[in-house]
């Protein structure tokens, strides 16, 4: 069930070699939770410094974490959950370093879930992602007919309770999703943590609801563009050893719940295709990145985990 109605609220947010937006990010949360602990996870870093010596030195409810080496995102992650439930917070706020929230995100937040029928069912909340301008970002994806998930963007008011998976920078997770469920899955590294962690939360009957209410600017991270006919396409490219690692993850997804929720089985046969396809087309570096595709495919039907190729120097987040 839902904690109680005066709850504390603490927010993990892991960084690496962070730009300006990060303070943009602390200025936009400081005063909307109780706590905020920053995990950094840059070996010797120097941009965390405006914490210790900044306008942020004298507030307590700040704390950082400075990791002797990348442990990757998903440990990172868990470093800060691990410290906010012992702290015996209600809920925890996961955020990526360069998302901001509109000042009322937590307050709305907090008034759906309470308001929410069936509390004990919630497994977390994902708000309305956000260009810089205020347009919708990232779609949601929700139940839709037969097997065919319903892709849009939610409207301001929405709430949609039959989301088929969540974002991690915005999740908002009560304690006893994370006592119940587990927290992330670190041998993941960096990609497809969030839909893991998405698809044990709906295993155990809880639910994902999407607040539109609660609005999040986020960047996706560096866009290619592209002018077809006319049209702007934007595409992510990624290089040959974190393609191993989406493959890697993807795969082993894929081989542990598409019997339980087919529709994201079809959602992921037509993403690999517009990929591989994008790939083949716009990119350079064509066969190493093809060969670590399958060789990250391979990976994850058989459960193998190569370490080797997630400590990478700039496999940034």
């Amino acid at each position: 069930m839902v904690p109680k109605i005066d709850p504390t609220v603490a927010a993990v947010v892991v960084v690496f070699d962070p730009d300006d937006r990060f303070k943009q990010l602390l200025l936009s949360l400081v005063k909307q939770v109780n706590k905020i602990w920053i995990i950094d996870n840059q070996p010797n870093s120097v941009s965390c410094n405006y914490i210790k010596g900044g306008q942020f030195q004298q507030r307590n409810n700040i704390k950082l974490v400075e990791n002797k080496k990348n442990v990757g995102l998903a440990a990172a992650q868990n470093q800060g959950i691990k410290l906010a439930l012992e702290d015996g917070v209600d809920w925890i706020l996961l955020l990526d370093q360069d998302s901001i929230l509109d000042k009322d995100f937590v307050k709305n937040m907090l008034d759906t879930a309470l308001k929410y029928k069936n509390k004990k069912n919630i497994g977390f909340l994902t708000p309305r992602h956000e260009y810089d301008d205020g347009r919708p970002s990232v779609p949601t994806y929700s139940k839709g007919s037969l097997l065919k998930p319903r892709r849009y963007h939610m409207s301001l008011a929405e709430i949609d309770d039959t989301l088929l998976f969540g974002m991690a920078s915005g999740s908002f997770i009560p304690r006893q999703t994370l006592e119940e469920v587990g927290l992330m899955r670190e041998e993941f590294w960096i990609d497809y943590i969030d839909y893991e962690f998405s698809f044990r939360v709906r295993k155990r009957g809880l639910r994902i609801l999407g607040v539109g209410g609660a609005r999040l600017n986020h960047r996706l991270g560096i866009a290619n563009y592209l002018k077809i006919l006319g049209k702007v396409l934007s595409f992510q490219v990624h290089p040959a050893f974190r393609r191993y690692t989406i493959y890697r993850n993807r795969v082993t997804v894929i081989k542990e719940y598409s019997t339980l929720f087919p529709d994201f089985l079809l959602f992921e046969i037509l993403s690999i295709a517009k990929d591989l396809l994008k790939l083949v087309l716009l990119e350079d570096q064509k066969f190493n990145k093809l060969r670590s595709i399958f060789i990250g495919a391979m990976h994850g039907m058989t459960g193998s985990f190569d370490r080797n190729n997630n400590h990478r120097e700039g496999n940034k987040y």
